[in-house]
C-alpha cells in the first residue's frame, strides 16, 4: 500500500465526522480510529476547561461515576443519508431523543431504493454524525447512542 495513500486516509478521517475507518487494499487491511473528543489547541487549553459531550463533571472527586456506555448506530451500505422519511418532513430523530430497539432513525438511498435504518437497540441519540443528503459508506457511524442503563 502506498504511503501516501495511508497519508490521504489519515487526513480524510482528521477533517470528517466519521469515528472509525477500516479499507483492505493489495492484501493490507488498515483500521484508523479516533477518540471522540479532539485535543485543545493551545488557546483553548490556556481558557478555563469547558465539558464536553464524555466529560463526566462531579463536585465530589471521591466519588466514581461509572463510565457512560456508548454506541454507535452504523450505516448497513453505501448511498445517501436522510434524516427524514420523506421530503419535507421534519427529521425522524434528534440529537436527545431517547429511541426504542426498531425504531426508524432514517434513511438510506442506494441505487434509486431506499432502505430504512433501525435503531439496534435503546438508548438516548447524543451524537448525529452526518447532516441530511449526506454521502456514507457502509460501516459509518450514522449515530451514537447512550445506554439508559
Amino acid at each position: 500500500m502506498d504511503l501516501d495513500f495511508v497519508q490521504k486516509l489519515i487526513e480524510f478521517v482528521s477533517r470528517s465526522p466519521i469515528a472509525e475507518l477500516e479499507i483492505e487494499r493489495d492484501g493490507v487491511r488498515i483500521r484508523m480510529s479516533r477518540q471522540a473528543a479532539p485535543a485543545q489547541s493551545a488557546s483553548q487549553a490556556q481558557s478555563s476547561p469547558q465539558p464536553t459531550a464524555g466529560t463526566a463533571i462531579s463536585s465530589d472527586p471521591a466519588s466514581t461515576a461509572p463510565p457512560i456506555a456508548r454506541h454507535s448506530i452504523r450505516a448497513p451500505l453505501t448511498g445517501v443519508f436522510y434524516r427524514s422519511g420523506t421530503e419535507g418532513e421534519p427529521p425522524l430523530v434528534a440529537v436527545g431523543d431517547v429511541i426504542a430497539e426498531g425504531q426508524k432513525v432514517g434513511v438510506l438511498e442506494a441505487m434509486k431504493t431506499f432502505n430504512v435504518v433501525e435503531s439496534d437497540r435503546t438508548g438516548r441519540i447524543v451524537q448525529i454524525a452526518f447532516d441530511d443528503h449526506a454521502a456514507v459508506q457502509s460501516g459509518d457511524v450514522l449515530f451514537v447512542l447512550e445506554d439508559l442503563g
